[in-house]
């Protein structure tokens, strides 16, 4: 199992310096393809993805609006002290600098699309 599929399994109530380490393994690249992303420069005006229970997103830096289509998602952002849950037909805007990582709590699909 690598470090940040061992932190995903535990990030919730950990401390600012643990989350910090999260960042920095789901930013790093990872071979073994447990943890998904956008690529940098995406210039398409929508793009959806199904995420599996636990399965964990590292979002892309820019201005965009995250959208859970269906089932349930957990954000937190590195720097913020707290985190959000969006369920079903529920938004969040991510600005560009913010370092934000998405947890499928369940199956979920999502969108994510230029504000």
């Amino acid at each position: 199992m690598n470090t940040a599929v061992y932190l995903a399994s535990s990030l919730i109530g950990q401390s600012h310096e643990k989350r910090r380490a999260l960042f920095a393994a789901v930013a790093a690249p990872s071979p073994a393809g447990n943890a998904t992303e956008f690529h940098k420069g995406m210039h398409t005006p929508a793009v959806e993805r199904t995420l599996t229970k636990n399965q964990m997103l590292a979002l892309p830096d820019g201005n965009l609006t995250l959208v859970c289509l269906d089932g349930e998602l957990w954000l937190t952002r590195d720097g913020d002290r707290e985190d959000y849950i969006l369920g079903r037909g529920r938004s969040f805007v991510v600005r560009r600098g913010d370092e934000a990582i998405v947890q499928a709590l369940r199956p979920s699909r999502i969108r994510l699309a230029a504000p």
